[in-house]
């Protein structure tokens, strides 16, 4: 078992050292310095994330269309802009690691 904590300490630092991990690191402290700003990115991330997992589906477009209309200034103010970005890029690294341990030990499931 040590190797294997050996080897999952290893990709976690291969991850840390991946540019979208330290881009997305850099723009979440370059938000930290706007307090105001940082609560209006964690609510339009909050409503974003409810809409996303939303059972409600007879409303949803409605409700998603709105939240597009709500939100489209906002995504547009650069630093804004870029932080989403970031945290998009990092995200799908996640996803795909994630995907990619899913289907390495998906015939174990079968």
């Amino acid at each position: 078992m040590m190797q294997f904590d050996k080897e999952l300490d290893a990709f976690i630092e291969a991850v840390k050292n991946t540019d979208a991990y330290i881009e997305y690191e850099k723009q979440k402290e370059r938000i930290r310095a706007y307090p105001d700003l940082k609560i209006r990115i964690d609510d339009y991330r909050k409503k974003n994330y409810l809409l996303q997992t939303s059972e409600n589906t007879n409303e949803l477009f409605e409700q998603f269309d709105d939240f597009i209309r709500e939100v489209e200034e906002f995504q547009e103010i650069p630093m804004v802009h870029d932080f989403l970005e970031k945290e998009l890029a990092y995200c799908r690294m996640i996803q795909q690691i994630n995907d990619s341990m899913l289907m390495a030990f998906a015939m174990d499931f079968e």
